[in-house]
C-alpha cells in the first residue's frame, strides 16, 4: 500500500507512506536503534549480536506480516525525513497499534506523543477501541500511551495491553473494562521505541 496519508500533530504536519522495499535498511536501522539497547547486556560478541538483532528483524517482519496482512504499514516523515514507522491493523471491531517507533534522534521531545494522539483522533471517528501492546519495562513507551488516554487493560508478560476507547464511546457507556482507570477509557497495540 502506498497512499499516503498527512497527519497535523502538536509538533507540525507528518506524512504517513506506505513501505516500500526501498525502504528496508532504514526499517532494519530503526529496529537495530532500539534492540541494541536491550541486548546491551547479553554477554556475547557484537559479532553475535548483530546477527542475533539480525534474526529478530526478519523474525519480526515475518510475523507482522503473516499475523497482520491487511494492515497499514508506513513509514513516517517529519520535515522530509524519514524518523520512524507506523503499522496500524484497523478492522471492524477494533484497531491494533501494532507497531511505532521512532529513530532515537526523534525521541524525548514529544513528536511520539503527537503521532500518536494525531491518529487516535483519526480513528476516533470509526467508535472503536484501538489496542496495543507495550514491553513491561518500556517505561517511555508506556508513559506516551498513557498521556493520550491508553489504559491497562491486562496483560502477560513481558507485554501490557492496553486500551484506548474514543470519547464518543466512554460518553455512551461503551468503552470497556478497564484496571486502574476511574475514567473507562482504555488503550492499545504494540509500542517500541516511539516515546
Amino acid at each position: 500500500m502506498d497512499q499516503t496519508l498527512t497527519l497535523q500533530t502538536a509538533r507540525g504536519a507528518v506524512l504517513l507512506r506506505g513501505e516500500r522495499p526501498e525502504d528496508a535498511d532504514f526499517l532494519y536501522r530503526l529496529f537495530r536503534s532500539h534492540m541494541l539497547r536491550e541486548l546491551a547486556l547479553m554477554p556475547v560478541d557484537d559479532t553475535t549480536r548483530e546477527s542475533l538483532v539480525r534474526m529478530q528483524f526478519t523474525a519480526q517482519t515475518e510475523s507482522y506480516r503473516t499475523h497482520y496482512p491487511a494492515a497499514r504499514f508506513d513509514i513516517i516523515e517529519h520535515d522530509g525525513a524519514a524518523c520512524g514507522r507506523i503499522v496500524v491493523d484497523d478492522d471492524a471491531t477494533e484497531a491494533c497499534i501494532v507497531d511505532f517507533a521512532l529513530l532515537p534522534e526523534y525521541r524525548g521531545a514529544g513528536l511520539g506523543t503527537s503521532i500518536m494522539a494525531a491518529m487516535l483522533a483519526r480513528l476516533a471517528g470509526r467508535k472503536r477501541p484501538v489496542r496495543c501492546k507495550v514491553l513491561c519495562n518500556n517505561e517511555a513507551s508506556l508513559r506516551m500511551c498513557l498521556r493520550v488516554g491508553f489504559v491497562q487493560t491486562g496483560g502477560e508478560l513481558p507485554f501490557l495491553q492496553l486500551e484506548w476507547t474514543p470519547p464518543d464511546m466512554v460518553q455512551a457507556g461503551e468503552g470497556g473494562d478497564a484496571v486502574g482507570s476511574a475514567s473507562g477509557r482504555a488503550a492499545g497495540g504494540a509500542v517500541g521505541g516511539a516515546a
